[in-house]
C-alpha cells in the first residue's frame, strides 16, 4: 500500500510539473525605441549579424580588421590587412569584453571570458577566413563584443578588435 501511495504521489508530482511552462515577460517597446540603432553589443538570436572592429595593440603589434558574419547556414570571422606578432599557442578568439585603458593606462580586456575559435592560421596571408558553426553563435552564453587575438603559452592578449554592429549587406 506504501508503495502504491508513493507512485501516485510521484505520478501527481510528475504531471503537474509537466503543464508548467516558462513565459518570459514581453520587452517594453518604449524602452527599445530609445536604443540606438547601431550598437556593439551583438545577441546569439539576431541573426544575421554582421559586426567589424579594428585590431589595437596589447602584447604585439597588431594590425587590421575583424569582421563576424554569421546567417542562419553560415558563420566566419574574416581578418583584412591583418598581422601580429609571432608566438606558439597563438589562437583566433571572442569575448564579451572590449579593451580599454586600465588603471595603469595600458590596453586591457575588460573580460577574462574567452571563447576560442581555434588556432590562427599561419597562411602568411593578411586576409583570413576563420569558418565557425552558427550553432555555436546561437549558444554563446554573453553579447560577442570583441575579436581576440589571444597567446595561450604567454597568457597574453597580442591584440583585440572591439566590435560594432553594420548594416547588412
Amino acid at each position: 500500500m506504501k508503495l502504491l501511495r508513493s507512485t501516485l504521489l510521484v505520478s501527481l508530482l510528475v504531471s503537474g510539473l509537466a503543464g508548467c511552462t516558462y513565459a518570459e515577460t514581453a520587452p517594453d517597446p518604449a524602452s527599445e525605441l530609445s536604443q540606438p540603432s547601431s550598437t556593439p553589443i551583438a545577441t546569439a538570436a539576431a541573426v544575421p549579424v554582421t559586426l567589424q572592429g579594428q585590431f589595437q595593440s596589447q602584447g604585439a603589434t597588431t594590425t587590421g580588421t575583424a569582421t563576424v558574419r554569421v546567417t542562419e547556414s553560415s558563420a566566419f570571422v574574416q581578418l583584412e590587412g591583418f598581422a601580429t606578432g609571432p608566438g606558439d599557442g597563438v589562437r583566433l578568439v571572442l569575448s564579451p569584453g572590449t579593451v580599454r585603458p586600465g588603471p595603469s593606462g595600458e590596453l586591457e580586456l575588460s573580460s577574462s571570458t574567452l571563447i576560442e575559435l581555434g588556432p590562427l592560421p599561419l597562411s602568411g596571408s593578411s586576409s583570413q577566413r576563420i569558418e565557425m558553426d552558427p550553432r555555436m553563435w546561437e549558444a554563446m552564453p554573453e553579447p560577442v563584443r570583441s575579436v581576440v587575438i589571444y597567446n595561450f603559452a604567454e597568457k597574453t592578449a597580442y591584440g583585440t578588435a572591439n566590435l560594432m554592429e553594420t548594416p547588412h549587406s
